[in-house]
């Protein structure tokens, strides 16, 4: 009798496109993470550049940079180089990250939400506001922005379409609480006294 022996390829046709598959998966990964890594870098480097740029001869920074000490300019320092990398990314990845304005957002409408909340907490239960709590608050909330960009940007459902509109809605608050702030707790300037 005689055997016959069958040879598999070591690689089938399906084994090669699976590997593709997995290499492309893995090459995005990466290439999302550079962009969360640069998120974070960014809002590290231009939050606190843009602390002090109001006192620039330059008359339309005022609207992206904080004009007083109170917390919803200081909002300013996470919203606008956040909306900026989440504007370029979309610009850059383009299909690829169909609805990446949409999570960048949600995410820093809770970014902001957690740092107006933090802040009051701490600065009521100490009865003061600190210097140091303050930058690290910034802190916190830029590396919970980058997770919460990074562990969602694989999953957007919705178009970009509406993220941009929260966006942009939100550049118009900043804009026009600047000219005209209302008489509410976060729009109070820290550096004043009390009246």
């Amino acid at each position: 009798m005689r055997m016959i022996c069958y040879r598999k390829p070591l690689c089938s046709a399906q084994d090669t496109e699976i590997l593709d598959r997995a290499s492309h998966k893995m090459h995005l990964t990466r290439k999302l993470l550079l962009w969360d890594v640069l998120l974070f870098a960014l809002l590290g480097i231009a939050g606190p550049l843009l602390h002090d740029a109001a006192e620039l001869p330059i008359p339309l920074i005022r609207f992206i940079a904080p004009i007083n000490e109170s917390i919803w300019e200081h909002l300013k320092l996470l919203f606008f180089p956040a909306a900026f990398i989440g504007i370029l990314r979309r610009l850059v990845t383009g299909r690829l990250q169909h609805g990446i304005l949409t999570t960048f957002a949600e995410g820093i409408v809770l970014s902001m939400l957690l740092m107006v909340t933090a802040f009051y907490t701490y600065s009521g239960v100490i009865g003061s506001i600190s210097l140091i709590v303050d930058i690290a608050l910034f802190y916190l909330c830029s590396l919970f922005l980058t997770i919460y960009v990074h562990r969602r940007s694989g999953r957007q459902k919705k178009s970009s379409l509406s993220g941009l509109f929260i966006l942009l809605l939100l550049a118009g608050c900043f804009f026009y609480f600047t000219l005209y702030p209302p008489d509410l707790a976060i729009f109070r300037d820290f550096s004043q006294p009390l009246q």
